[in-house]
């Protein structure tokens, strides 16, 4: 296994990618729900709207994992170590994601989601200190900024309106125009799936290329 991903790179770096999209995907949810319970919004325009903050918050996010781990030029890291990170950022983000869909399975208020985002914040804190990431060793070039910043561009448009037709036009769960918030949650889950997939032919071809 270990011969395959030094051969293969693109395998390692796809698994974190997808481990990092979780914990995008847990803080675009946290943000999206936490504000749209606030101002009472659920479906439609002014929920792509909420969206471009939420999302952007995400590729933020994204780009500082991204930058210094999936695409960093990792070395001397054991595959058993970057086994257990990748298993302990995928388990952040799943179990946020999961508790972001009950919660709005049963309606809670926008507090529950803010909570939750501060507790998500901190752990994801500890687990950047505890990989030994930092950034004073970055060397930026504009350019690359300028592509990192057109590659988002589209992806939060992709990920915004695709959201907002969603959200109007897919019901996936039966009855589910009687719990507006599960069908918000569905129409996001498919939008971000979508966007992730360019982000990462976008990261990988465009922005991060060695």
């Amino acid at each position: 296994m270990q011969k395959l991903l030094a051969k293969m790179p693109v395998i390692e770096q796809f698994l974190k990618f997808v481990c990092i999209g979780l914990l995008n995907t847990a803080l675009n949810f946290l943000i999206l729900n936490a504000a749209s319970k606030a101002l009472n919004i659920s479906a439609g325009v002014p929920l792509a709207v909420i969206s471009y903050f939420s999302f952007t918050m995400a590729v933020i996010q994204s780009y500082l994992w991204n930058r210094t781990w999936t695409f960093g030029g990792e070395r001397g890291v054991s595959l058993l170590v970057n086994f257990w990170r990748l298993v302990k950022v995928g388990i952040l983000g799943a179990i946020t994601i999961i508790s972001v869909i009950v919660a709005s399975k049963y309606s809670a208020a926008w507090y529950f989601y803010g909570a939750v985002l501060v507790i998500y914040l901190l752990i994801e804190s500890g687990l950047w200190r505890s990989y030994g990431f930092h950034m004073s060793n970055w060397n930026h070039e504009g350019h690359s900024f300028f592509i990192f910043f057109v590659v988002t561009f589209i992806g939060l448009n992709i990920n915004a309106w695709l959201l907002a037709f969603f959200s109007v036009h897919v019901h996936l769960v039966q009855n589910v125009n009687q719990n507006v918030d599960l069908n918000k949650n569905i129409a996001a889950v498919l939008a971000t799936g979508i966007s992730l997939f360019w982000n990462f032919v976008g990261y990988k071809v465009l922005v991060f290329k060695k």
